[in-house]
């Protein structure tokens, strides 16, 4: 074979070879998505309770009725609350639990035939919204707050 025959030989070989050495290599179809970002770390809630004691006239629908309410939160000597619900047409309800959640503050209270019924207000200024449950009844509720 003369020198340029074989350079010629080995130029075709060299060449032939080529997308061989490509194909065997990996290449990905698709991109590789970045890393997943670092998960945000924790956050503390600094939402401050409110000062739930005051007046509270609610409005909401009762048994399909409307009905206007007056409650009551009170604190006692010891940090606890206490209070009453006055409405239409119904005895006054003792308060048996007050919970506040930053803004959110929750009743419980025995119902006239001694069942537990649940208010959860969220207080915001003056204005409040919230709902109010007992088996088989409740429903959304709005009123204002007054000191």
């Amino acid at each position: 074979m003369t020198p340029r025959l074989f350079v010629l030989a080995a130029a075709a070989t060299i060449a032939s070879a080529a997308p061989r050495l490509v194909s065997s290599q990996a290449i990905p179809d698709k991109p590789v998505p970045p890393a997943a970002p670092a998960a945000p770390a924790a956050v503390t809630d600094t939402t401050k309770d409110i000062d739930p004691v005051g007046t509270y006239t609610v409005y909401l629908t009762a048994q399909g009725n409307a009905m206007t309410t007056t409650t009551r939160i009170d604190k006692k000597a010891d940090g606890t609350y206490t209070g009453s619900v006055n409405g239409d047409g119904i005895p006054p309800l003792p308060v048996t639990s007050v919970t506040v959640t930053g803004n959110k503050v929750k009743l419980t209270i025995t119902a006239p035939d001694g069942s537990e019924a649940i208010i959860e207000m969220w207080v915001k200024g003056d204005d409040i919204t919230g709902r109010w449950s007992m088996a088989n009844d409740g429903s959304n509720l709005t009123g204002k707050k007054s000191p």
